[in-house]
């Protein structure tokens, strides 16, 4: 019956396939993640569509969420939180344990519970786009960005027995234009536009089943479509500590379709191994390719260190009929409890595609890494530091080319255990060469400029 229950409440449909998107002639080759363009905004791609971005520019949009018990996929920002705690059950969790239904789908391992994320951002550009950075493009704006429903069917791994599980996650909001996977829901985009600020997508989708005697502590079975381990930050709100995101989160997977196993090996090991239908791709025949993604995590239960090494691979081609990404990614991430209250987390990636239209030898690549610094002053407040260095080497996944750099100071305040306040501060500066224009000179990601300040403020309810 409780099978029953989260089958009708997934039962939504698929709609059409996005149409083409406009040329956009400043970047010199395909794009992967574009960002909604924005009225009187200059001639540049932006990244964080999942969509695919027209032609000559291939779009691709990453990464992780809140895991069933017992099937660890990444490891959730330091500075965050990847699942309510049993003492923090909030408001719909709460109204639904008060139902007889609601409590015995509780008893079955069942949580149901959601947020509201908005934020506002004050920006050194006048046409109202901060693009390509991730996650705050709109600017001078306020944006809703995401109104998220959270749905899973916990594993207890201390049961050696079989055992179904599984997770949905949907929201409504702004950040749906940087988070569809192709074809899913992507005919709300119209194209590349405005006209459509807020939408809905079908994060997370799948299945668990827990597979006890396959491996020495069990197996979990991962189908359908799931956040990536790629990278350290993730989509969800609640479980990133900024409300900005890293480039380096930015133009590399999201999610991925298809099969994963998770095996832990001793108490200190974890194996992962899967094959799906490449990166931010739903079910497309005409775009499906296969590819591997594997991670092997190092986290002692006793120590201070863990080490993760993530691969994605599979054709590395770009398909130019269709205008979709295959890419390769090699990623690294190190985290590091310095203090009780001081964590240090190292992310690192290199990324790269063959057969790219527009790019010298058809070979694009894309990497860079990101520091991250993470305070917990008390139980209330916690400050966060980070700095991203990102190389768009031929320039096709931001629409300029050369070292991006990014420095972000944020604080996560939570007055009450339902309610954050994020304030942050960001700097961007692009060391490029620019985009050419009628005039001779060459132009800057921002208002032709190649530095950007941005003053953000969001809020979480959680319900």
């Amino acid at each position: 019956m409780n099978i029953g229950i989260l089958c009708s409440t997934l039962a939504i449909g698929q709609t059409p396939a996005i149409p083409p998107l406009p040329v956009i002639p400043a970047a010199p080759a395909p794009i992967v993640r574009t960002m909604p363009a924005m009225p009187a905004a200059p001639v540049y791609a932006v990244p964080t569509m999942k969509v695919q971005a027209p032609a000559p520019m291939p779009a691709p949009i990453t990464p992780a969420t809140p895991a069933p018990v017992a099937a660890p996929v990444n490891e959730a920002p330091a500075a965050a939180e990847e699942a309510a705690p049993e003492a923090d059950k909030f408001f719909l969790q709460k109204l639904l344990e008060g139902t007889s239904g609601g409590k015995q789908l509780a008893d079955n391992g069942w949580k149901i519970y959601g947020w509201t994320q908005g934020s506002y951002n004050a920006s050194t550009v006048r046409n109202n786009n901060n693009s390509p950075v991730p996650f705050i493009q709109r600017a001078n704006a306020f944006s809703m960005n995401q109104n998220w429903l959270h749905i899973e069917k916990t594993i207890d791994t201390e049961k050696k027995e079989i055992q179904l599980g599984g997770v949905f996650d949907g929201f409504y909001g702004s950040d749906y234009a940087l988070t569809l996977s192709r074809p899913l829901f992507t005919g709300q985009l119209n194209g590349l536009s405005w006209q459509n600020p807020n939408g809905y997508d079908i994060f997370q989708m799948y299945a668990d089943v827990y597979l006890p005697n396959l491996g020495a502590s069990g197996t979990t079975l991962r189908v359908g479509k799931f956040a990536t381990f790629l990278e350290y930050e993730v989509v969800q709100g609640i479980s990133n500590p900024f409300i900005s995101r890293s480039y380096l989160f930015q133009f590399n997977p999201f999610t991925h379709t298809g099969a994963l196993a998770i095996t832990p090996i001793g108490d200190d090991w974890t194996i992962q191994n899967g094959a799906v239908l490449g990166a931010d791709n739903w079910i497309d025949r005409y775009t499906n390719s296969f590819t591997y993604i594997g991670q092997l995590k190092w986290a002692p239960k006793e120590g201070n260190t863990s080490v993760a090494f993530g691969t994605m691979i599979g054709s590395a081609q770009f398909n130019q009929q269709e205008n979709f990404n295959n890419y390769d990614v090699f990623n690294l991430q190190v985290t590091h409890k310095i203090t009780d209250k001081l964590t240090y987390v190292f992310d690192g990636s290199y990324s790269f595609m063959q057969n790219v239209p527009n790019v010298s030898g058809g070979n694009a690549n894309w990497y860079g890494m990101v520091n991250y610094l993470f305070y917990q002053v008390n139980d209330k407040l916690a400050s966060n530091f980070r700095v991203d260095l990102f190389n768009d080497t031929q320039g096709i996944r931001t629409g300029y080319n050369g070292l991006y750099t990014a420095v972000t100071y944020g604080l996560t305040y939570k007055p009450m255990p339902w309610l954050s306040i994020m304030p942050e501060v960001r700097y961007d500066y692009n060391a490029g060469n620019g985009v050419a224009v009628a005039d001779g000179t060459t132009q800057g990601p921002w208002d032709g400029k190649k530095d950007l300040f941005t003053a953000a403020v969001g809020f979480i309810v959680r319900w």
